[in-house]
């Protein structure tokens, strides 16, 4: 206790606030205390770090940084954020002068009002996800801060948070090319167009393939039929041709006619000019 005391003689308002509800309960089991920082018993809460160093780590399995648990630590100039912190309260920096730079890890869920408030030097705060809940006050009179890294195309979800309008430079909020993790996928077809359009594609796809098939059929008719007349004789030319010929034959049948009448006269016959054996007398 007199070790707190001394720590924090400088800040009766800190210590009315906190401190004296950590000095209640110190003794009892419902805190941890490592030479540096107080916990809760299971350490899932840092309740307030004592040290004023320039670096601290907070532990692995700490969940909650608790309300001004670094408030005022005016040499504090790095603090490393395990990846098991889910929760930064109200004030929890407020007012670290020489604290320049911080890294929030991904399973950062909440930021509570002025929990980096008044940091002189902080400059650059590089988020590795998207915080459900963000305060707009986060970084009030943070005034050097002009650099906040975000995950590619979360750039507008973070101004909206920030309260930020397009022509305030306060912040420069920029993307970090190499963290994708919270882009959204691009829009293809909706669940209730997917298995109708796939329904379509398929009847568009069989349609196609019949089409197809049916051409390749088609084709392979006409090659069949050209091969099969191939093999057949060639027909005699019609026409002109033809009826030459049956010119040519009535003729010949006319020429034929003509000599039959030269042999025979009109009125007789081929048996005219045969002689009459029953008109010949008989032998005596």
């Amino acid at each position: 206790m007199n070790i707190l005391k001394q720590e924090n003689s400088k800040d009766r308002k800190f210590e009315s606030l906190v401190l004296n509800l950590a000095l209640q309960k110190i003794d009892s089991d419902s805190f941890e205390y490592d030479g540096k920082a107080v916990y809760t018993s299971d350490k899932s809460c840092l309740v307030f770090c004592l040290v004023n160093d320039e670096s601290f780590a907070i532990p692995e399995g700490v969940r909650v940084i608790g309300e001004m648990a670094f408030r005022q630590k005016k040499r504090l100039k790095n603090v490393i954020i395990p990846s098991t912190v889910e929760t930064i309260e109200r004030d929890a920096f407020y007012d670290c002068d020489d604290l320049d730079h911080v890294y929030i890890p991904a399973s950062v869920e909440t930021i509570r009002s002025y929990a980096f408030a008044e940091c002189d030097k902080l400059r650059s705060v590089i988020f590795a996800g998207v915080p459900k809940h963000l305060s707009r006050h986060s970084f009030s009179e943070s005034d050097d801060l002009h650099n906040v890294v975000v995950p590619s195309g979360t750039v507008g979800a973070f101004r909206k948070a920030l309260h930020l309008s397009d022509g305030d430079m306060d912040f420069i909020v920029v993307e970090d090319p190499n963290n994708t993790a919270y882009l959204k996928p691009k829009k293809t077809t909706s669940a209730g167009e997917g298995p109708k359009n796939a329904k379509d594609g398929n009847k568009a796809g069989k349609q196609k393939q019949s089409g197809k098939k049916a051409r390749q059929k088609n084709a392979d008719s006409k090659d069949g039929a050209g091969e099969a007349l191939t093999g057949l004789p060639k027909e005699k030319k019609t026409g002109k041709n033809s009826k030459k010929a049956k010119k040519q034959d009535k003729k010949t049948k006319k020429n034929d006619n003509s000599a039959a009448r030269e042999t025979h006269p009109a009125g007789q016959s081929e048996e005219a000019g045969k002689p009459d054996l029953k008109a010949t007398p008989k032998n005596k």
